[in-house]
């Protein structure tokens, strides 16, 4: 029988709701897990076993004598360090910050409301901003599939721990590309919801009220509508948070109205960032587009140049981050673990009023075009990115065409890990990262599909169709484990 540590979240669900299993036996698996994996992964800046253990059998109470509240009744999950949990400390990765809130954030709340089981706070990239997980407090975050490799960020933590059996699900946040990029690197599924879906209430600073999402890290896209669907509705403490025109109605149409493959429209996007995608990384997504054709959808290639100066954005994006660690970058550099986050802030001080207008602009330009592929099209395929997470020792890394990207040169990094998924958050669009069939030397990679803004069903129901059962599989170092 699978462990349960390995399972998804929705099989759990039906277990624990037929009685053959406790969400307290459930629990201890995922804790057994820990203990084997996370001095070689450090996917936790906190982790309360004694708290879940007891969180468990109160739930194992109740499901005794009501049944389950529903599917995540019981289920262990992780948060990012950058989202309250009352009681937890909170990092947002720095050595520098510190706070204890007395509060859960709006996600939080709606999964405790659930009867899910917060078991840790995840690792991240300090303050939010990179890629890599590289740099922490507690040392680098480890990939699963090769620990000498990044997990990707800021929710690397997050998605190492779900592709390695320490969390059955996790919270995370996307600003860039925060939760597709290391869903992608670490072979798990990460969706980003369209842009006030989700409530940011107890996303705690730094933030961007213009940009950032939170979301879900799962093993499958069944989990990942079972998410969303908890964590969705509007909060009065966001006032960015909606619900979308007849959005709650469309989705209860649509679920009882399953997806029709031949009457599916699939736009290929072509872009100027293609250039970066190696021919690996591009015929896995074209793999893909092959299997929805095969089921009747239609597919075309849909060009949208603007996308290129999605880079050009950020200046206009980052203000609110950049009021809040000014200070800190003023005292000196030993307040930063990563350097080049000093230097953003500071830099950002140089950048006009008349900078962020054309930033806006620019922006608009993007949603402009993107809105219009998506009148052509149901839904937009690229790979989430260019290449397969890269060693935690690289200085350089091979893209497509030839080329080789200094990571220590300003955008280095951001190239490969955000360059292909900063767009839709400009564009507030929901979009998905599913791991492709089959692996690129050795590890996974992402396809990434996007959908108009509140078309999050329609977005899972697509991604459902190229996801491939057991694809990618166990990662190596649980596997190690269980050969032992």
């Amino acid at each position: 029988m699978t462990d349960p540590a390995d399972a998804a979240l929705t099989e759990l669900a039906a277990r624990i709701a037929a009685r053959e299993l406790t969400a307290e036996a459930l629990v201890s698996a995922v804790l057994a897990r820990a203990d084997a994996l996370e001095a070689r992964l450090n996917c936790f800046v906190t982790i309360r076993p004694s708290e879940a253990l007891e969180a468990a059998r109160a739930a194992d109470r109740e499901i005794a004598r009501r049944g389950p509240r529903g599917p995540l009744h019981g289920i262990p999950v992780a948060v990012k360090d950058c989202i309250a949990v009352a009681g937890w400390p909170v990092t947002n990765g720095s050595p520098a910050w510190r706070r204890v809130p007395s509060f859960d954030a709006a996600a939080v709340e709606r999964l405790r409301a659930a009867g899910a089981i917060v078991i840790g706070k995840n690792t991240m990239h300090e303050w939010a901003m990179g890629g890599t997980c590289i740099r922490t407090p507690s040392g680098p975050v480890r990939n699963p599939w090769n620990p000498d490799r990044i997990p990707g960020g800021s929710s690397g933590g997050s998605a190492a721990a779900v592709s390695a059996g320490l969390a059955v699900a996790a919270i995370g946040t996307d600003g860039m590309g925060s939760i597709r990029t290391p869903a992608a690197f670490c072979g798990v599924v990460g969706l980003k919801p369209t842009f006030g879906r989700a409530s940011r209430d107890g996303d705690l600073p730094p933030t961007s009220s213009g940009v950032n999402h939170v979301g879900s890290i799962t093993r499958t896209v069944a989990d990942a509508r079972v998410m969303l669907a908890s964590i969705s509705g509007p909060d009065p403490r966001d006032p960015m948070s909606r619900t979308g025109p007849r959005v709650v109605a469309r989705a209860a149409q649509r679920a009882s109205a399953p997806l029709d493959p031949s009457a599916l429209r699939v736009g290929r996007l072509r872009s100027p960032l293609d250039v970066d995608s190696l021919l690996a990384v591009t015929a896995a997504v074209d793999a893909a587009a092959a299997r929805l054709r095969s089921l009747g959808a239609s597919v075309e290639d849909v060009a949208v140049p603007t996308l290129g100066l999605a880079p050009l954005v950020a200046a206009g994006t980052g203000s609110e981050t950049q009021a809040t660690l000014l200070q800190l970058a003023l005292e000196g550099p030993g307040t930063f673990l990563n350097p080049d986050i000093r230097y953003r802030v500071l830099a950002a001080e140089f950048v006009r009023a008349a900078d962020v207008r054309r930033a806006r602009q620019l922006a608009t330009l993007i949603r402009r075009d993107l809105d219009a592929a998506l009148r052509r099209v149901d839904v937009l395929m690229l790979p989430t990115a260019p290449t397969p997470a890269y060693p935690i020792d690289a200085t350089r890394v091979a893209v497509g065409a030839g080329e080789v990207v200094d990571l220590g040169r300003p955008g280095g990094q951001a190239r490969i890990t955000t360059r292909l998924t900063f767009p839709f958050n400009v564009a507030g669009m929901p979009a998905i990262s599913v791991p492709a069939p089959g692996l690129v030397d050795g590890l996974p990679v992402g396809i990434q599909l996007v959908a108009p803004a509140w078309a999050d069903e329609r977005l899972l129901d697509v991604a459902a169709l190229i996801e491939s059962p057991g694809d990618p599989g166990l990662p190596p170092i649980v596997r190690s484990i269980a050969d032992c």
